[in-house]
């Protein structure tokens, strides 16, 4: 993989020639982990661009929220300065998050979705609030809202990482590579601070930060235009398949598929499955 860097400065890994596909990875994960997808993805026509995701890199600037809109923004920028023609769009985990809001606010973008994980719709935060399942699921996200955590997760070489993703995926002991190579990112400076920014944004009104345009905010929640599809993994230990339902109401054209025997890093688990699913998806019509 060949390591590269904007004028503005955002590393990404690009490999290959042909239509742009972008993956943007979540939490906690990083851009090498996507090295399967780069390798079958360029080798089947696409250029494949894989972005440290805001605040992910050690020499990314530091941004006062890494709220959600503020993550799509940056983003939006990042593929503009890259590419002037559309671009299908994979997003995982937080990646996912960020994937819908840009496919909303800039139709003209995006050719296709893909998306892995996360679930769009308010399925997800209904969820978070009223569901005792979901909540125990998501007990880490409250954890974060605490300064402790930046103490805490480091500790025993992120344990606390490796636990995520063993939780996550429970049926997957090969994780330990893919988790390793998450936390040789996580342990630079100042990255885990900006990588928790994301849930505190979230859950903290004072860290939202950008705002979006009234146009932007109009598109925002509206149904997403472009053909999309959405992978989840029946045995996710982090988000239960069953807050899919209802999301077809959010998309104007939508593939929903749940994996059997599969956790919440399908892409690396089922690695050849995944693969193939989007690369049919992307090559229909």
């Amino acid at each position: 993989m060949k390591l590269k860097k904007t004028n503005q400065g955002k590393y990404y890994y690009s490999e290959g020639k042909g239509e742009a596909i972008v993956f943007l990875h979540g939490f906690p994960d990083c851009p090498e982990n996507y090295f399967n997808q780069i390798n079958f993805f360029s080798a089947n026509g696409y250029e494949v661009i894989c972005p440290y995701m805001p605040g992910y890199h050690e020499e990314d600037k530091k941004l006062a929220s890494y709220g959600a809109d503020t993550i799509a923004l940056e983003i939006i920028d990042f593929i503009k300065e890259l590419r002037g023609e559309p671009v299908n769009l994979v997003g995982h985990d937080w990646g996912a998050s960020t994937a819908y809001i840009i496919a909303a606010i800039e139709p003209d973008m995006i050719k296709s979705l893909v998306t892995l994980s996360v679930p769009h719709g308010s399925g997800l935060i209904n969820a978070i609030l009223s569901d005792g399942d979901q909540q125990r699921k998501s007990w880490y996200m409250f954890f974060f809202q605490l300064e402790i955590a930046d103490i805490s997760v480091p500790l025993n070489n992120f344990e606390f990482i490796d636990r995520l993703w063993r939780e996550w995926s429970p049926e997957w002991p090969a994780y330990k590579k893919y988790a390793q190579n998450t936390i040789d990112v996580l342990a630079k400076g100042g990255v885990l601070n900006n990588a928790l920014g994301y849930y505190r944004s979230t859950f903290q009104n004072t860290l939202e930060g950008t705002k979006l345009s009234t146009e932007q905010l109009k598109k925002r929640d509206s149904k997403i235009l472009c053909p999309a599809l959405y992978l989840h993994g029946e045995n996710d230990g982090c988000i239960g398949s069953n807050l899919t339902e209802g999301m077809e109401g959010n998309f104007k054209d939508l593939e929903i598929d749940i994996l059997e025997n599969c956790g919440h890093f399908l892409h690396l688990e089922k690695t050849e499955t995944v693969n193939k699913k989007i690369l049919k998806f992307l090559s229909r019509g």
